[in-house]
């Protein structure tokens, strides 16, 4: 504890401020000096716990400083625990034009020094943390970044928060933007992520920003444009009726990095653009692709170690027509082509042991057979023994495991890593 800021509490005793009972034990009184003795151990802690724990919506984010980098500060436990020693800042932030703290004059950025428990020092005022909330939901970008070109001529995009100058990513992304496919995605996953706040609402929308000039992708994802569409892909009503099932069969806004990939639901918000975003048949998506990220979050947790997690898609969909040929399946209304991938491919990647593991599975519900073209790479599903999925279900989702470097043979998008051995 620094001086000044033992000073500072002296002080503020002195001026008699008091919160319920809960600050006197902080200091004992010294007959010989007449000073108030300072305890070490004191510190705050803030369960970040969606709706039981202490921070209320609009929920600002929370950032470690360091010099002038921001990161996210995240709790120290899966119960969603953050603890900060008395006397420690952590940074809060309401990004967004027009957004700031529900006391006007502090702006959209804060600086809170830890009291005790859960009592903060905010520009001189005292506040409980759960006090400290935005006018609205900070506000997220997606941007062109001045990186090298990713897959050879792509300009990079990345998903993020602009904080006092510095952008704060979420997820940085390699997208062609002739065919609007997003070849694969990035972001880091903390061990933490067993703390994630579950339940936190999905907002109302996606956003497309500047990345489809022209295009309604709401109106193309309708069930009823999709059935219009598959009707005239297959040449017939009545086979598109078989296959679209409202509520049960469909092509779904899949996720590419899920919003359960990240703790905090300012960071969940940040994942409903449609760049993040290619057609998922909704049983896949709710099926083993949703068990393999459930799967991985877990071991992320029960490793202790925070992942480079890399998702894409790769190929194209196809379906038997009513003269039996094979057509590409795609979303398309007004001049756009969304087309729906055969494959969804993920590589999880430990950069300090240099260990990794790459996952495949098939976006085709509607296959009778398994043939030997559905496999990218050689299946090792039965090493990794923390899986939790149904594989060999074709309505889930055909899914299997393989080395890194044999799933990049057969998907050159796959970016290349210095991986040494699997990840299991």
């Amino acid at each position: 504890m620094c001086a000044a800021t033992m000073v500072r509490l002296s002080i503020q005793l002195h001026n008699g401020f008091h919160v319920g009972s809960q600050l006197e034990p902080m200091f004992s009184q010294s007959a010989a000096l007449g000073k108030a003795a300072y305890v070490v151990s004191i510190s705050c802690t803030i369960s970040v716990q969606y709706k039981i724990g202490d921070l209320k919506e609009p929920e600002p984010l929370l950032l470690k400083r360091v010099d002038k980098n921001m990161t996210i500060w995240y709790p120290d436990n899966d119960n969603g625990t953050l603890r900060i020693s008395a006397g420690d800042s952590i940074y809060l932030a309401c990004p967004g034009k027009n957004n700031y703290f529900q006391n006007r004059s502090w702006g959209n950025e804060v600086e809170a020094v830890c009291v005790r428990d859960k009592v903060f020092d905010v520009k001189g005022v005292h506040q409980y943390i759960s006090s400290l909330v935005c006018k609205s939901h900070p506000e997220h970008h997606a941007e062109y970044t001045s990186t090298l070109p990713c897959f050879g001529r792509h300009s990079p995009i990345e998903i993020g928060f602009n904080v006092s100058g510095t952008f704060i990513r979420t997820i940085e992304l390699c997208r062609d933007e002739k065919t609007y496919i997003t070849y694969y995605t990035k972001f880091k996953m903390t061990k933490m992520i067993e703390s994630y706040q579950r339940g936190y609402p999905r907002p109302s929308k996606f956003l497309a920003g500047k990345f489809y000039p022209g295009i309604n992708i709401d109106h193309l994802y309708k069930f009823e444009t999709q059935l219009n569409t598959l009707a005239r892909i297959l040449k017939s009503t009545k086979l598109a009726e078989e296959r679209l099932k409202k509520s049960l069969q469909f092509l779904s806004r899949g996720h590419i990095v899920a919003k359960a990939d990240f703790v905090y639901g300012t960071q969940q918000r940040s994942t409903f653009w449609y760049l993040n975003t290619a057609p998922q048949w909704q049983t896949f998506n709710a099926g083993n692709w949703n068990s393999l990220e459930v799967s991985v979050r877990r071991f992320a947790a029960s490793r202790r170690l925070d992942f480079d997690v890399y998702t894409g898609v790769h190929g194209q969909m196809t379906m038997e027509d009513i003269h039996n040929k094979q057509q590409p399946v795609y979303l398309h209304a007004e001049g756009a082509v969304m087309s729906a991938p055969k494959f969804y491919w993920k590589v999880i990647y430990d950069p300090l042991s240099k260990h990794g593991t790459a996952f495949v599975g098939l976006n085709d519900p509607f296959i009778t057979l398994v043939t030997d073209d559905v496999y990218l790479c050689t299946d090792i599903s039965e090493r990794i023994k923390w899986l939790d999925w149904r594989p060999r279900n074709i309505t889930l989702g055909i899914s299997y495991a393989c080395s890194v470097a044999d799933l990049r043979k057969a998907v050159p998008v796959v970016p290349l890593l210095d991986v040494i051995d699997i990840l299991m």
